[in-house]
């Protein structure tokens, strides 16, 4: 095996992938632990948001993935005909992209290996145990035999059934659904004009999407079939006469790939961190996948927590950073449960009142300025952190922030997705003289990136603004000015290094 990793990663999954491949590009020495021998086959989730795909492209990692997916633009109302039309973002990624959850993994996998971290597979933890140096674990291979595992920190990325948040003893609250859906992969005769198609009926919704490659993704809830017990397998024919009385055409459903009869929970960790435990994804929280924002979730938990706990261990971070990953995500996976549940009860529902509410919501999102707010909340560009209370703080502060071209002075054009590639927080300083990036030089050079002049077409950005390594804004000018920006970096940076101090001492001389 590799040096002493400084974090365990448990669970080889999208979140943890990406949690690896974050702590390893920096530098952290990682190891993942996954129990299965191999990468599943089955799809699982099959879709990135624009939001997703704006998080790989921080990272360098988005046009590898287009290249396994299908970029599709409309998302289907359930009407057959009408859909949400996402080219309208302002985005670098307006389109949701089509790719089962294997592929994905298979993406993440290699950029985290690359990045050098280490996957053990066969591996199961059983044992869990913290004392003030680190974590250490107990670990089950593939022929019974245990060995033991120590980190500075350990992270459960392993799923709804976790060990590591089961051995450490925390709660895992919710609820379970007594009706259950069936998803299929499949190849189609007649596949629908166009293939992203969803139709809601009395009977129910069925919902296809193709990944490009011949097969297609089928989503069936079928009313009349949703008490069927979980145990009972899933046939061809029976998918077959449940998409044909919804949909009343016949697909030509050949060549299952996988099929599933799944029912769903609604749960969340009542914390994300004991100690030196931290949980991320559906280890944390889970729900029913109504609107594809499972997958999603936990890659922003990944990126959220990877420069945090880079920051604990490379000794910078200031008090209290690690814990503001529950404070932020905590919300933020409570916010999702709550949507998908609601969305979950009105896709279910036969009454008649609710078939009304439904053609009535599908009619108005065939207006522009309805639709437009719909298309930014399901493509995840909405998220917001709470910004400090009482504050001073720029409305754009806690937000995602937009990718912008950096026309910057000597240097060639820059965008700044392409400068947090660093990991590092970025000063992006619009004004003249540069009065807010000479603050960095005062002891924060070695975690702040410096861009000065550049996007002066971007009327809704302020003069200057920083911008965080998971691409949050963490301050916008305001009238507090230059002293606003170094309570803003002593808060997320730390203080300045002691070197810079007598340099900056004699500067205010």
């Amino acid at each position: 095996m590799s040096p002493v990793p400084k974090v365990i990663v448990v669970g080889a999954g999208p979140t943890g992938l990406t949690l690896a491949a974050e702590l390893a590009s920096a530098g952290i020495p990682c190891r993942i632990l996954e129990r299965r021998a191999q990468r599943s086959s089955w799809s699982r989730a099959f879709g990135l948001t624009p939001y997703t795909m704006e998080l790989l492209d921080m990272r360098g990692q988005a046009d590898a993935t287009i290249e396994k997916g299908l970029p599709w633009k409309h998302g289907p109302l359930g009407d057959g005909k009408s859909y949400l039309d996402f080219g309208r973002l302002d985005s670098r990624f307006p389109f949701m992209l089509i790719m089962p959850q294997n592929r994905t993994e298979e993406v993440l996998e290699a950029w985290a290996l690359r990045a050098g971290a280490e996957l053990v597979r066969e591996a199961r933890v059983v044992g869990l145990r913290q004392e003030d140096s680190g974590v250490t674990l107990d670990v089950e291979g593939a022929d019974g035999k245990t060995w033991k595992e120590h980190a500075s920190y350990v992270v459960g990325c392993d799923g709804v059934r976790s060990a590591v948040r089961s051995l450490s003893g925390i709660g895992f609250e919710g609820m379970s659904y007594d009706c259950s859906l069936v998803t299929a992969d499949v190849r189609l005769k007649h596949p629908p004009d166009p293939p992203v198609h969803a139709i809601t009926g009395a009977r129910g919704t069925v919902a296809v999407f193709p990944y490009g490659d011949g097969t297609f993704r089928l989503i069936v809830l079928d009313r009349a079939r949703m008490q069927v017990p979980l145990e009972q397998a899933v046939t061809l024919e029976e998918v077959e006469q449940s998409v044909r009385a919804i949909l009343g055409v016949d697909l030509g459903i050949h060549e299952p790939l996988w099929m599933s009869r799944f029912r769903s929970d609604q749960r969340q960790a009542d914390r994300y961190r004991a100690g030196r435990v931290l949980l991320a994804g559906d280890a944390a929280h889970t729900h029913i996948p109504s609107g594809g924002q499972g997958l999603q979730v936990g890659v922003q938990d990944a990126i959220n927590l990877a420069w945090k706990l880079i920051a604990e261990l490379q000794g910078w971070a200031p008090e209290g950073l690690l814990d503001s990953y529950q404070e932020e995500r905590h919300p933020i996976a409570k916010a999702t449960l709550r949507k998908t549940d609601l969305v979950f009860k009105y896709e279910i529902s036969s009454a008649a009142p609710l078939r009304l509410v439904r053609w009535l919501i599908m009619q108005s999102l065939k207006v522009n300025a309805i639709q437009l707010p719909v298309v930014k909340e399901f493509a995840g560009l909405t998220l917001r952190y709470p910004p400090p209370r009482g504050a001073d703080a720029h409305p754009l502060v806690g937000r995602r922030v937009p990718d912008i071209q950096m026309d910057l002075p000597h240097a060639r054009p820059v965008r700044l997705y392409e400068l947090l590639r660093q990991r590092r927080f970025v000063l992006v300083d619009r004004t003249l003289e540069g009065r807010f990036a000479s603050v960095v030089g005062h002891g924060w050079e070695d975690r702040v990136v410096v861009a000065r002049g550049g996007a002066w077409d971007r009327i809704d950005l302020p003069p200057a603004l920083l911008v965080r390594p998971d691409g949050i804004v963490a301050w916008g000018v305001t009238r507090a000015g230059v002293p606003g920006l170094e309570a803003v970096l002593h808060k997320w940076c730390g203080g300045p290094t002691e070197a810079s101090v007598p340099a900056r001492a004699a500067a205010s001389a």
